[in-house]
């Protein structure tokens, strides 16, 4: 029962982060550039590091170099696919969706998007759309990120909990993200909120799913192939999403500097687990 109930309540916890990103944005009400583009790179780091340190290393011990390839490719093809092919937006299209609406920015200090306090019907209508796919989006995402905790925890506890805190830092970002068009249309706050919230909420299902499954079947290759299968997972949303989004914020150098205190703070939550 507690490989079926522990890897859903990491899960249930790296999901609400996405909830909690939607309710900085509510508390803040505007993010500067620099520290979005900061935060972006600073989960890219997380993520990238815990792919290939952590899940892509540890399927090669279980795995021929052929099965690694394959189950790696197919983890990152499948959502792909995924993406290709249910209707929703990429947070990557953030400058386009929002490059025609009047803004101002404040003369000095870090750059921050001010909008309009009154926005056409039209506008809000687009603006609240736009919010909606885009936490589809986040939920096409969340999906193979629950397996991807699953399968961490059943191979190694520890694993799964450092895949946990490496998807709850970017879920928060992407909460922000997704809570900004939602607010700028005039969505109510409390509206917003349960809108992000929901779309995190698929990791814990795709989660729960993957726990069952696991405890039915749980070879040695099986879980060895799910392990890669999550670093091409992992590794194919942080290429196509977060660092692709941490540059349309500007700050070029402010994502490398994230992306590699990202890298260092897995390495060091690797340590501290490790000696635990």
């Amino acid at each position: 029962m507690d490989s079926i109930f522990e890897p859903f309540l990491l899960s249930l916890i790296a999901g609400v982060a996405t909830g909690i990103g939607g309710l900085l944005a509510i508390l803040l009400r505007e993010v500067s550039d620099r520290g979005m583009a900061f935060s972006m790179g600073f989960s890219s780091g997380v993520m990238l590091l815990v792919a290939f340190n952590d899940l892509f290393l540890e399927a090669a011990s279980l795995l021929t170099h052929l099965e690694l390839i394959i189950a790696f490719s197919l983890g990152a093809i499948l959502i792909m696919i995924l993406d290709l092919t249910i209707p929703h937006i990429e947070l990557t299209m953030r400058r386009n969706k929002e490059e025609d609406i009047e803004v101002s920015r404040t003369s000095v200090g870090p750059r921050r998007l001010r909008f309009r306090a009154r926005l056409k019907e039209q506008e809000r209508g687009r603006l609240f759309r736009t919010g909606l796919l885009l936490a589809i989006g986040i939920t096409i995402h969340n999906l193979p990120e629950g397996f991807v905790v699953t399968a961490g925890y059943v191979y190694m506890p520890k694993l799964g909990l450092i895949i946990a805190v490496a998807i709850m830092l970017h879920n928060i970002p992407e909460g922000i993200v997704t809570a900004i068009p939602l607010m700028m249309s005039g969505t109510k706050p409390s509206k917003v909120g349960i809108l992000t919230l929901i779309s995190g909420l698929a990791e814990p299902i795709a989660a729960l799913i993957g726990a069952l499954a696991f405890s039915i079947v749980g070879t040695r290759n099986i879980i060895g192939s799910s392990l890669a299968f999550a670093a091409g997972v992992m590794t194919y949303i942080t290429a196509d999403e977060l660092i692709p989004v941490a540059h349309e914020y500007g700050h070029k150098h402010t994502v490398s500097v994230g992306l590699l205190m990202g890298i260092m703070f897995a390495l060091l939550i690797d340590v501290i687990l490790s000696y635990g």
